[in-house]
């Protein structure tokens, strides 16, 4: 009796064990089941949070079509791969609830072979009398997880997302795309040792990191201390793949999806051109025309204008009532020194221009149109102007005229000058422009005042003078400075340096004469090259 009581409570036990288990397994199923078609569902309503459809202006209608037919595709691919492979389906896709549903087409045949796409016409005739053999019958909506496998969910839910964010780039791209051959303004979101890394908010409200290379900036510029710069779009590139090709070498493509990267610049000419366009409306209006740029980008720049209209003068409208929209450009960079010019189509008064601020006579210049070269008389206390600091004047005027320049010394009275004497100007490919202006600086305009001055002077005039500038309190010099002036320290080294190039120099201007042209240049206590011994320590 005890016997089959046990044996009864094992029965009961068992029993609840296995409906248990059962329950479980259904549960899990269903949830399954669910947790499959929330994926999708939550793959496929990403479309409507998607930034590319908060823009009016953005065809909505389309890009959600193009995802539709994405979806539909993969859904077929999926079907055939975990289902059957001759399985065909129709799939209907509401993009505006984001929801969708999937029907199995099963051909209608009088004996089934393959249950998984054919159907009897027996089956067919007790739910719908118009179909015949040969036709297709729509079987659902069907539950895709029934049909699917987890894995190929993943691959549906993966797949859209990847097609959402492929068309937000492709949006991005487009509206960057607009924006090459503007000026933006960018905040500084990363500096790097190479390049600076700005953040940029299109008018779509799109966030866009600009790259601003250390190729492209200026000497002056510090992102740190500026967070907020002015930027000119340059150009758009997309993240590039190696592509080894049938010869074996390798080469690099752009992807056509890949991420982007937008190179941005302040040193390009157009950004001026961009700038001035800004501040200035009639250049925007067309009323005045910039006919040429040329920039030392930081330190000098020159730009010629032309005016459309007999009532406005190009360059006061440029510079503006006591200069405000020149200053506003000059501090965008950083004190860049601008010089606005009268455009002419005559090359003497063009030129004559350009070399400003050297004072030069239009009759002066000779120009030769076929050659591009053009020679300059210049009065002996112009030419230091016309070269500039670093050479940085005649080359902006030789690159805004394009033609090659030639300065001389043009004296009135001849009668005074020397005629063994030579022009230190033609020296310039010796030399070049920046050690000539020094020296024109100093008043080494000859090449027998070089001489005469010696080597030690020569070697001042390279390294400059320290100027201690006077201190005024309210309008007046003061006998006791407050702040003392910052002097300028030459090491050792640099001594060195500058001593040696001040006796090449020497050595290369005394080698343009013969003994005869110095014999009254010097005095007969001072025969020896001065210098030398410290030049060769």
């Amino acid at each position: 009796m005890v016997a089959e009581r046990e044996e009864g409570k094992q029965e009961i036990f068992l029993f609840f064990k296995s409906t248990i288990s059962k329950e479980m397994a259904r549960k899990q199923v269903k949830a399954e089941g669910q947790d499959r078609r929330a994926q999708i569902a939550s793959a496929f309503g990403e479309i409507e949070q998607s930034k590319i459809f908060l823009d009016k202006k953005t065809e909505s209608a389309a890009v959600k079509m193009d995802i539709a037919d994405l979806l539909k595709d993969i859904i077929q691919k999926q079907l055939r791969k975990d289902y059957d492979p001759e399985v065909e389906a129709n799939i209907f896709i509401n993009p505006e609830r984001g929801d969708f549903e999937v029907y199995l087409l099963r051909k209608i045949v009088s004996e089934v072979d393959i249950p998984a796409i054919e159907i009897s016409l027996d089956e067919v005739r007790k739910i719908d009398e118009s179909l015949d053999i040969g036709d297709y019958y729509e079987e659902g909506p069907i539950r895709l997880e029934d049909f699917l496998s987890r894995k190929s969910i993943q691959i549906i839910k993966q797949s859209v997302q990847k097609k959402v964010r492929d068309l937000e780039r492709l949006v991005v791209y487009e509206e960057c795309l607009e924006k090459v051959g503007e000026v933006v303004a960018g905040e500084v979101y990363q500096v790097r040792s190479n390049e600076v890394i700005f953040t940029y908010n299109t008018s779509k409200d799109h966030r866009v990191e600009l790259v601003l290379p250390k190729a492209e900036m200026m000497k002056k510029d510090n992102p740190r201390r500026t967070p907020r710069m002015k930027l000119y779009v340059k150009r758009i590139e997309r993240e590039k793949v190696k592509v080894r090709l049938d010869d074996g070498g390798v080469v690099e493509r752009e992807k056509p999806d890949g991420g982007m990267k937008v190179i941005v610049s302040r040193v390009d000419d157009r950004f001026l051109y961009k700038l001035f366009e800004h501040e200035v409306p009639e250049i925007l209006d067309g009323l005045i025309v910039i006919k040429g740029i040329a920039r030392v980008p930081g330190e000098r720049a020159k730009v010629s204008v032309e005016s459309t209209s007999a009532r406005i003068d190009p360059v006061g409208a440029s510079v503006g009532y006591r200069g405000k929209r020149i200053q506003s450009i000059v501090k965008e960079l950083n004190n860049e020194n601008i010089d606005v010019i009268y455009y002419t189509d005559e090359p003497q008064i063009y030129i004559a221009r350009a070399l400003q601020p050297a004072k030069i006579d239009p009759l002066t210049v000779h120009a030769d149109m076929k050659t591009r070269k053009a020679r300059v008389m210049l009065k002996p206390d112009q030419i230091k102007y016309a070269i500039g600091k670093n050479g940085n004047n005649i080359h902006l005027a030789e690159k805004l005229t394009g033609y090659e320049i030639d300065v001389y010394r043009d004296v009135i009275d001849k009668s005074m000058e020397d005629p063994t004497d030579i022009d230190i100007i033609e020296f310039r490919e010796e030399f070049g422009d920046d050690m000539i202006y020094q020296l024109l600086d100093a008043g080494l305009d000859t090449a027998k005042k070089v001489l005469k001055a010696g080597v030690e002077e020569i070697e001042q005039a390279l390294v400059g003078p320290v100027k201690n500038e006077e201190i005024l309190v309210f309008g007046k010099p003061s006998r006791k400075p407050m702040i003392k002036p910052r002097e300028r320290k030459v090491t050792d080294e640099e001594k060195r340096y500058w001593a040696k190039i001040a006796d090449n120099i020497y050595r290369t201007v005394k080698e343009q004469f013969t003994d005869t042209d110095l014999h009254d240049l010097f005095d007969e206590s001072v025969e020896e090259e001065p210098g030398t011994s410290e030049a060769d320590a």
